[in-house]
């Protein structure tokens, strides 16, 4: 039995104020009859049949998000007049709202209109229609929908209180499907018929803003908008909108598009089109906060219409009214709209700047937004991670909103739970590793009682911990393994596929190590379902989600694998069929599963010829695929990066034709692009191993140009040293040493007790134990070394001897055709073998392949004349292929920091490469021999050749 509320005929209830005492709002002594205030009329319980009443109140608050809406609703909400829905939902927020029932008329003194406002239940508006028939006119008939709506609203926020208070109807009943009862009860009265009669009959007597709030909230009722009456409403705004063009309001622009868009299919498009010219004129006369939310709501519900130069003109009027000062802090939820529209996937990359310049508004008051809004705040940060001087600020309004749920029974209802989960993956991504535990412990509380909603969320919190903890990890995916497995709309396709991209990308962050063997069996045999009975087989983009996760995890070629080999076949023909049709994502996706299939095909102890032979032809299918995109005309930064990552993923070889023209794509790159942008074009070129020098140029020209945009903001402060992961850190200030600008203050906050211990702490709860204390003690040692000779006066210790004195010790000579021909060739030069000291250590344990000594009239001498006066040290270093850049011939950044400290510790560095080295011209008997000599005896030392040839 669906429960409903009586207080009485002509009891109004305008605040239900005991309900909101602090935070003691789901306290147990509300469940209590003593706990009622004795001047408020009790609620009572009452069967559904006998009758429709709910109290009124304007605002109860709790943490809880709800959406007021059927499942037919639009995407955006009006929240003008949802402005009651989205706020008064907030625990930490309770400020009255205005009467939502004034909305469209505000200052009336029509008896009819205030005894209409003051009902207090459904049948209340009902006997009202039918006691006025002969009265009614556009206004009453416009007034009385937004009554239902209004009480729509107040009997789902006093259900879903109920179901907090009392734990037998939470267990029992769900406040949706009490709210679809609600609606069906409603909209099937007979009363509620002769109210869209009465609406149609006045239509053409209602104001635009009473049409559209009919048109929305009627919708938001449960009324179709494909229904003939709606049909009809819709017709006369179209008619409106088209006649009063300019002067259409945009309060109704808003409600109309919202209502437009709650379907699909052509036709709310057809529709949405004829609002785009009023939206035009808007942004350019544009001149308030208000007027720019109600215009971006009008854009969120038509984006699909949303072109560059309105997207341009959108975002042009944002940064003006944020330069006049229009737009302040106090306007967080305009900024929040405005954000997450400028952050759609569709156009991210493109508005990063405004992005910044709106989130920039709000620095200093971000403890002060709800928690809704600093949910949304974060996924768009997440995008940028930019700006960074916000990021303290959100990490303490995440810390402030979840120690303010203290009642345990708030945080484990199911509607408050994907709330406090979103406000915990807030709280992770800005918190530093010496919080990890703790955090740990808040993720097992989420994943144990965690519902489908909050799975998403939950990832991305594991996935941010990058936590040791297997039970963990596998309560995680065995859970999302069974939502799926006992909901079957869990399994439907585009729901297949979001889970298959979170699992290949969790298992990637935690070293490609982490398996849930049953989950990737179920998932390879429901996705193979798809193709077989439902669109993925013929739908390319479909099928490259399918065809990325079999080459990952279908353990091709081994004896437990877990596709047949009738499926593989067909999986590979499908591939070479649609490869003419995947689009560049398609390619990153089918090239991603490829890495991950190859890594753990390599990891065993041969590779199966099975394995070889299909991954040779998925891999020759996507580079054909990536020439032909290649080939286009028009091809945005993005598209390039993504081309660019999937040739990665596919470990393709630096001597291809793709490898040229992406090169030749990436030297045209526009400098204007944003840091994000620049971000992955360096990463990409950085991971092929590749400095063109046009590219080089164009990268070097922009940083230095934009230097306080790029390095003040999104590289120092991104370098937030108590959050940062330590080997992140440590990794970062190496780099900074490569190009002399290490700050002198990080150098002291790496070099402390207090930052060692915590790395101890970091490396005893890592995944990766294997591997990861390795290189986190090695590039500590790399980062002490740097500093010692670079920043000599910081006064930093040498503290790594021992640790490489051991290294040393286990290190093997090091051998190989190359050295052991540049060996003997040297020693010919040299004249003996005493003169030339192998495989030798420099100080700070700088590994040389080979070191000569010569004596102050450049004559050879042996080691133990190194510590004579006018000694010149030689370090002749062997580079092979893998030292250089593709492209053009130039040291990596490694090689060049070894050579430059070699340098300042008074060696004479001669690099010899293995390609110049096994050239052709070198075959010549005496060119090796020439070669030598030349380097250690330059030209200009004709003399000192001569004196020691004839010595020798």
């Amino acid at each position: 039995m669906t429960p409903f509320y009586s207080i009485g005929r002509h009891t109004v209830v305008r605040s239900v104020s005991w309900l909101r005492i602090k935070r003691a709002l789901f306290s147990t002594k509300f469940m209590y009859s003593n706990s009622v205030p004795k001047d408020l009329t009790r609620l009572t319980l009452v069967p559904l049949f006998r009758q429709i009443l709910i109290p009124v109140c304007n605002n109860v608050t709790c943490i809880v998000q709800v959406k007021y809406v059927h499942e037919g609703a639009g995407i955006e909400s009006d929240s003008e007049l949802e402005e009651a829905a989205e706020e008064g939902i907030d625990l930490y927020n309770e400020s009255e709202t205005f009467s939502f029932r004034n909305i469209l008329y505000p200052i009336s003194e029509d008896p009819l209109i205030k005894q209409l406002n003051a009902s207090t239940s459904v049948q209340d508006v009902f006997n009202f229609i039918k006691g006025y028939k002969c009265e009614l006119d556009g206004q009453l008939v416009s007034q009385a929908v937004i009554i239902l709506w209004d009480l729509q609203k107040i009997f789902y926020k006093v259900n879903v209180l109920n179901l907090y208070q009392n734990q037998v109807l939470s267990s029992l009943l769900n406040p949706y499907d009490i709210l679809n009862n609600y609606i069906n009860e409603v909209s099937g009265h007979p009363d509620f018929g002769m109210l869209l009669h009465l609406v149609s009959q006045w239509n053409e007597d209602m104001s635009v803003d009473a049409l559209t709030a009919t048109i929305l909230y009627l919708n938001k009722m449960g009324v179709d908008v494909h229904h003939p009456v709606m049909q009809k409403l819709i017709d006369r705004c179209e008619y409106m909108l088209e006649s009063c063009g300019p002067r259409f309001p945009l309060t109704a622009l808003s409600r109309f598009t919202v209502a437009v868009n709650s379907g699909r299919g052509l036709w709310r498009v057809l529709v949405s089109k004829m609002t785009l010219p009023r939206i035009l004129t808007g942004i350019e006369s544009c001149n308030s906060a208000e007027e720019f939310r109600l215009l971006t709501i009008c854009l969120v519900n038509i984006c699909q219409l949303v072109s560059n130069s309105v997207l341009n003109a959108y975002k042009s009027k944002a940064d003006s009214l944020v330069e006049r000062g229009i737009i302040t802090a106090q306007d967080s939820k305009v900024i929040t709209k405005a954000v997450r529209f400028l952050n759609y996937p569709q156009w991210s990359d493109q508005n990063g700047a405004s992005t910044q310049r709106l989130l920039l508004v709000l620095k200093g008051s971000i403890c002060g937004i709800s928690p809704k809004d600093l949910v949304a705040l974060h996924k768009v940060f997440q995008t940028h991670l930019e700006p960074a001087d916000i990021v303290d600020e959100m990490h303490d309004a995440a810390t402030q909103f979840l120690s303010q749920v203290e009642d345990e029974r708030i945080s484990s209802n199911p509607l408050a739970f994907q709330v406090t989960t979103d406000l915990l993956s807030c709280l992770v991504s800005f918190s530093s590793p010496t919080q990890k535990l703790a955090l740990e412990k808040l993720a097992q509380r989420h994943v144990e009682g965690c519902t489908p909603s909050s799975l998403p969320t939950l990832f991305k919190i594991l996935r941010q911990l990058k936590t040791s903890n297997v039970k963990l990890c596998d309560a995680f995916w065995s859970r999302t393994l069974q939502c799926m497995e006992n909901i079957p709309e869990e399994r439907e396709d585009y729901k297949l596929f979001r889970v298959t991209h979170r699992y290949m990308h969790f298992n990637n962050n935690l070293g490609g190590t982490y398996r849930h063997y049953e989950l990737e069996r179920r998932l390879i045999h429901w996705l193979w379902h798809e193709v077989e009975n439902g669109t993925a087989g013929v739908m390319p983009s479909k099928f490259a989600r399918v065809a990325s996760f079999i080459l990952a995890y279908g353990n091709i070629g081994q004896a437990r694998s877990t596709v047949s080999e009738s499926t593989l076949t067909q999986m590979v023909c499908k591939v070479d069929d649609m490869a003419p049709q995947f689009n560049k994502t398609d390619c990153v996706y089918i090239s991603r599963g490829l890495h991950i299939g190859t890594t753990f095909g390599c990891q065993r102890k041969g590779i199966s010829s099975r394995l070889l032979s299909v991954f040779t032809n998925v891999d020759t299918a996507m580079n054909n695929c990536a020439l032909q995109h290649l080939k286009e005309e028009v091809l945005s930064l993005s598209d390039i990066n993504k081309i660019t990552k999937a040739y990665i993923n596919r470990r393709g070889t630096c001597d291809t034709q793709l490898f040229e023209h992406l090169i030749k794509r990436h030297e045209n790159f526009s400098g204007a692009v944003s840091s994000r942008g620049l971000r992955d074009v360096s990463a990409n070129l950085l991971a092929m191993n590749c400095l063109v020098p046009g590219t080089v140029d164009q990268l070097v020209n922009y940083v230095v140009e934009n230097g306080d945009h790029i390095l003040g903001d999104t590289v120092v402060k991104l370098l937030d040293k108590e959050r940062l992961q330590g080997l992140i850190l440590i990794q970062a200030a190496i780099a900074f040493c490569f190009f002399h600008h290490l700050p002198e203050d990080l150098v002291h906050f790496i070099f402390t007790v207090d930052f060692l211990e915590r790395l101890d702490e970091e490396v005893l709860n890592c995944y990766a134990k294997a591997s990861y204390p390795v290189r986190v003690r090695y590039t500590m040692m790399h980062l002490n070394r740097a500093v010692c000779l670079d920043y000599p006066e910081t006064d930093i210790p040498w503290f790594h001897e021992k640790y490489c004195q051991q290294t040393a010790a286990l290190e093997s000579p090091k051998s190989s055709p190359f050295h052991d021909d540049v060996r003997q060739i040297l020693i010919s030069v040299m004249g003996s073998e005493q003169y030339v000291q192998v495989n030798r250590y420099s100080p700070y344990f700088y590994r040389l392949d080979f070191q000569v000594l010569l004596n102050k009239d450049k004559v050879p001498v042996t080691l133990r004349h190194q510590g004579d006066s006018n000694i010149t040290r030689i370090a002749i270093l062997l580079w092979g292929e893998d030292a250089y850049t593709n492209g053009v011939t130039q040291l990596r950044g490694k090689q060049q920091v070894k050579r430059r400290h070699l340098e300042m510790l008074g060696y004479r560095v001669i690099g010899i490469s293995s390609s110049v080295w096994n050239s052709m011209y070198m075959a010549e008997p005496t060119a090796k021999t020439d070669y030598l000599r030349q380097k250690i005896w330059p030209p200009s030392q004709d003399g000192f050749v001569q004196h020691h040839y004839k010595k020798s």
